[in-house]
């Protein structure tokens, strides 16, 4: 599970990946202000953890999802119903 911090990171991820604008991964993760390899780890988690389609085309030079479906809304979905982040119904920062 990411920590709540991160959902900022991943809506600036989403975003850019949506819009096809992410470029190398090297330059992906200086737009989101991260090293080459913690760029990498969060991609691995999105990917696997929450099952986002993402793949990089090295013709465009950019991330992209397979489909044409709102991630965002669904990954934040599986992050507020994630048990550990509720206490006394209030969401735990």
């Amino acid at each position: 599970m990411l920590p709540h911090h991160q959902l900022v990171l991943v809506q600036r991820a989403d975003d850019l990946i949506k819009t096809k604008s992410t470029g190398t991964p090297r330059q992906m993760a200086k737009r989101l202000g991260l090293s080459e390899r913690a760029w990498y780890y969060l991609l691995d988690q999105l990917r696997n953890d929450y099952g986002l389609p993402i793949v990089y085309c090295r013709f465009r030079r950019s991330y992209y999802y397979t489909d044409d479906a709102s991630h965002w809304e669904d990954f934040l979905q599986k992050f507020i119903n994630y048990p550990l982040y509720f206490k006394n119904n209030g969401l735990i920062c």
